[in-house]
């Protein structure tokens, strides 16, 4: 039942030279002053759903909303977690700030700019916020409007049960046309269509050594219209007789033609920083060193230090550096993936000009919406975050695990509802079997829908 949570609000400054400082669109002022408003949770931080700051007209966009905090020091050693926003500016102004708990209650405050050094400001006083309400759980960041993106999803069904009826029957309950390929390399092109595309890569199950083995493949879709479709298609398989098992795998396609060159890097060098806390995500069998990594999804962290050592350098700065030289998409795509298309990461679509995406490839096959929607949600909050994010610093040499993967939701996805879901998934994951329970595939059935249809 609610619960409440100590704050301060204030703000750091600092002068922008005048060579630096650059010019108000709207009023032709330079802008000499760097400001970040923020609002310092000095406990329970989960009580707290978002902080939007209100900066006025001047402004475009005049809101600026933050909804996951970073952790930082205060000045009296004491650990605090921050909202805030970061602004160039030309005057003086007060800011209208909102923050609302996670049981729907507001709190409004404002806070005057000041343009003296943090260490000079009066210390801001410590302000409490009241939550009366039940907690509910954070929910999902929605995508933003220009997001695209394309799934893909391998499964099986009993020879019984051929792709077209399944075409026929996801046709008749979804308003959607369904075309059936009858070769790989015929549904290769990029169509409007939901298509269904055989898949030698697939493994039977023991129980069914004669399957139909076949990815459904999404037509372009862009933001939660996008989503609201995928979940139509996984409705529809719902009544049909498919599987799922460890052979099968959930690619997911983001759209990158509005990002620049130096962005793309930015989005290869956030993912083998960050690569190690996505395996510990993801069942053991898609981790990297297992087998079936190394044929269909290989470590690009891997690969990138491996040509790194050859250089002047060696290790992950040496990596880093790599990618940072790379001169164009062709370079960029042959240092992340050297041997083709089977990398985690994977970018042959940009090297070779067939559509403008990279290709996340880690993820196993399922059926279950919430996990499609999720990991749609984090390819694509990685793609457009890393992007716009200033080129990442690699951990210090023995940052472990669990620290890397909460700094990958706190300062690159930012969004605190798909950390909890993959914390969850993280946390049960540690305990799947390596043995025949959990393969579901030519060895032996399943122990966990979790674990398998994840």
């Amino acid at each position: 039942m609610g619960g409440s949570a100590q704050f301060i609000v204030g703000n750091t400054y600092s002068k922008i030279p005048d060579d630096a400082a650059v010019y108000s669109a709207r009023r032709g002022i330079k802008k000499q002053h760097d400001v970040t408003i923020y609002v310092d949770v000095l406990d329970n931080p989960d009580l707290i759903e978002r902080v939007t700051f209100d900066l006025g007209s001047t402004f475009t966009p005049p809101k600026f909303v933050h909804n996951t905090p970073v952790p930082v020091k205060r000045p009296n050693g004491a650990q605090a977690w921050r909202f805030a926003t970061r602004q160039s500016v030309f005057g003086q102004f007060t800011a209208e700030i909102k923050i609302r708990g996670s049981g729907g209650s507001t709190h409004d405050v404002s806070h005057y700019v000041s343009f003296t050094p943090e260490s000079r400001q009066r210390k801001g006083a410590v302000m409490r916020f009241n939550e009366p309400r039940h907690e509910r759980p954070f929910r999902m960041a929605a995508l933003s409007d220009d997001a695209q993106f394309g799934i893909e999803l391998e499964m099986s069904s009993p020879s019984y049960n051929s792709e077209y009826q399944i075409a026929q029957n996801l046709e008749e309950t979804n308003d959607l046309q369904i075309d059936v390929i009858d070769t790989w390399s015929g549904g290769r092109s990029t169509s409007d269509h939901w298509k269904l595309v055989p898949d030698g890569s697939i493994t039977c199950n023991i129980s069914q050594p004669d399957c139909n083995r076949f990815e459904i493949v999404s037509p372009p879709l862009r933001s939660g219209g996008g989503l609201s479709q995928v979940n139509k298609i996984l409705r529809g398989l719902s009544g049909e007789n498919v599987r799922v098992n460890k052979s099968c795998g959930f690619h997911c396609h983001v759209d990158v033609s509005k990002y620049s060159h130096r962005q793309i890097v930015k989005i290869c060098q956030q993912f083998i920083k960050y690569e190690d806390a996505m395996d510990a995500f993801m069942p053991k069998s898609r981790r990297s060193g297992s087998n079936e990594s190394d044929r269909y999804f290989q470590s690009n962290a891997r690969a990138v230090k491996d040509q790194a050592r050859s250089s002047y350098m060696s290790g992950i700065w040496a990596a880093h550096n790599l990618l940072s030289n790379c001169s164009d998409t062709q370079e960029l795509a042959n240092v992340m993936c050297p041997n083709g298309r089977y990398y985690k990461l994977n970018l042959q679509n940009l090297k070779n000009g067939r559509q403008p995406t990279i290709e996340f490839r880690q993820h196993s096959s399922t059926t279950n919406y919430e996990k499609v929607s999720a990991w749609v949600r984090f390819c694509v909050r990685f793609c457009e975050n890393a992007a716009n994010l200033a080129p990442p610093t690699p951990f210090k040499r023995g940052r472990d695990v669990d620290s890397k993967f909460e700094a990958l939701f706190c300062f690159v996805i930012k969004d605190r509802a798909l950390r909890n879901f993959y914390k969850k998934r993280k946390d049960l994951l540690e305990y799947e079997s390596d043995g025949p329970c959990c393969t579901d595939c030519s060895s032996g059935r399943g122990c966990s829908q979790w674990l398998i249809d994840a």
